[in-house]
């Protein structure tokens, strides 16, 4: 019986993370219909600078790792070698010209308005789980104080 649970709840979870973005999608392009005229750019541009400053970050962590195991270079060179092509291939596609967008100029400019987009993006994802933890925690430990009774002998 716990295991026909587990797949309708498993098949529900399946379903509302399917219909509740669609729902929401469906209602934005009725209320907004040439909202998604940059969509295809907008991802193209945050793939690849997230790709690009997660492969740096990757870099660093297996740097560290590395070192611990006594041969720093092992890791570093191969996060290095993607980071490097991350960025090559950031600079390749902004420079074809169809991924620049808010009027920017040139690809620099793209590319820091990529990211600073993805550092606050970040950053708010950041504040937003420590204010849940925050109240997750203090809900668990707003708890009225156990009293103590003793049976008398």
């Amino acid at each position: 019986m716990s295991e026909r649970t587990g797949m309708n709840t498993l098949r529900n979870l399946l379903l509302a993370s399917i219909v509740i973005p669609s729902t929401l999608l469906g209602l934005t392009y009725g209320l907004h219909p040439g909202i998604g005229d940059g969509t295809s750019i907008r991802f193209a541009n945050s793939m690849l600078t997230s790709f690009t400053m997660i492969s740096f970050l990757l870099l660093l962590t297996l740097f560290v790792y590395g070192d611990a195991r006594k041969r720093p270079l092992a890791p570093f060179l191969g996060m290095l070698l993607c980071g490097v092509f991350g960025t090559a291939l950031t600079l390749f596609f902004l420079s074809q010209g169809d991924l620049l967008m808010e009027d920017n100029g040139s690809v620099r400019a793209q590319a820091l308005s990529n990211v600073i987009r993805f550092s606050t993006t970040v950053i708010a994802c950041v504040v937003a789980a420590v204010i849940v933890f925050g109240m997750l925690f203090a809900s668990l430990m707003h708890t009225p104080p156990a009293r103590l009774e003793f049976e008398e002998e």
